[in-house]
């Protein structure tokens, strides 16, 4: 890698990191992963009638630009998390603990990989830093956990009050106390501000100092309290390398894309472009055919194929679509990675003087050999 600067400057590093092959793969495993537990998820609760949406809205959103599904994804989640319905709540929080779990085997071995690269310039493979994150699989998964919970407790706490205040004649308990609920209010808040902001730099933690969940938490809190300026200037080029990484990769797939669609359809001809219309009329709905339901979308988009074949070529093309969109993911979950542990061990240098090459390695122990036999 190129020499250090120790500064914003390093997230170029992270950037080219997000096209490294190992960190790409690893993250593809955490999207392959990802793809299975939410469909798993959404088929099991749509099929007793909890929700309404069905593994097929979450395959054909992944279709969709990069910003686009990403949006959409976070609309879904913000409507179930303020829908009131804990028909809505149970599958989400089967998501978001299934999810948490993922990614903290993927995203520990991607900041594994990423603090020993960036730090001392040395590897390591896929089965060490998969072990690695395996044996701090504990650590990885409360540390955000942990902040979720403490808010969640004082959010509870003023429930309580609420429900004391529900009581007869006990209303007066809510005005006596509303400075203790103004208190536990602003704790709430600030767990939660403060932990959504610094959240990039618990995983690191743990990745390139080998601590547990509490040492991740407290220093998250800590570097963004202490160096509030320094650490938004780190995170604002973290940003913008980071769009600037989406939007290659996901250009460059497009671009994939548009051309063998566009070879293939010189030989192929009106065929091909009728399998095209058909894949384009799943994954972009218009007219009339965007009302209706998802099945029927695919019903109305496939009917214009004119024999089974061409049906089973359009769908396995939009299996290939997948695929590539899943490597686009892949590669921001990379940079992602890569990106936060740059950020970590800079915040670290600049809070408590650590130098960014100080990376904890697992010792090996020593075989010992066998006493000899008397």
């Amino acid at each position: 890698m190129a020499e250090r600067k120790e500064n914003w400057q390093d997230m170029y590093y992270a950037f080219w990191s997000a096209f490294d092959i190992k960190r790409v793969f690893l993250g593809f495993l955490g999207m392959v992963m990802t793809l299975l537990w939410v469909s798993g998820v959404l088929w099991a609760f749509s099929a007793v009638g909890f929700i309404r949406t069905g593994p097929s809205a979450f395959l054909v959103t992944l279709l969709q630009p990069p910003t686009v599904a990403a949006c959409r994804f976070l609309n879904a989640f913000s409507a179930a998390f303020t829908s009131g319905d804990w028909r809505a709540y149970l599958p989400l929080a089967f998501m978001l603990f299934g999810l948490l779990a993922i990614w903290s085997l993927a995203g520990g071995a991607i900041t594994r990989v990423a603090s020993l690269d960036y730090a001392r310039g040395s590897g390591i493979g896929y089965g060490d830093s998969l072990r690695y994150s395996t044996s701090k699989f504990w650590s990885y998964y409360w540390a955000p956990v942990a902040p979720t919970l403490g808010a969640l407790f004082f959010v509870l706490l003023n429930g309580i009050a609420g429900l004391l205040g529900k009581i007869k004649f006990l209303e007066i308990l809510v005005v006596l106390g509303f400075p203790i609920i103004l208190m536990f209010s602003f704790l709430t808040l600030f767990v939660v501000v403060i932990g959504v902001i610094g959240c990039w730099l618990m995983i690191p933690t743990i990745s390139a100092d080998g601590s547990d969940a509490f040492d991740s938490m407290s220093r998250a809190y800590s570097y963004v309290l202490s160096r509030p300026l320094k650490y938004f200037t780190y995170l604002a080029s973290a940003v913008v390398f980071g769009v600037f990484a989406l939007a290659v990769a996901s250009t460059a797939a497009n671009l994939l894309v548009q051309t063998s669609f566009a070879t293939v359809g010189l030989g192929m001809g009106q065929k091909f472009q009728t399998i095209v219309g058909a894949i384009n009329g799943v994954v972009q709905p218009v007219g009339l055919s965007a009302n209706y339901s998802l099945p029927m979308q695919i019903k109305m988009a496939f009917s214009s194929l004119q024999s089974t074949t061409m049906t089973l070529t359009a769908i396995g093309l939009l299996a290939y679509l997948l695929l590539l969109k899943l490597v686009v993911w892949s590669i921001a979950a990379a940079y992602i990675g890569s990106a936060q542990t740059v950020l970590y061990l800079l915040m670290r240098k600049e809070v408590d003087g650590t130098e960014v090459a100080d990376v904890y390695v697992e010792e090996i122990e020593p075989a010992i050999p066998a006493p000899a036999n008397k």
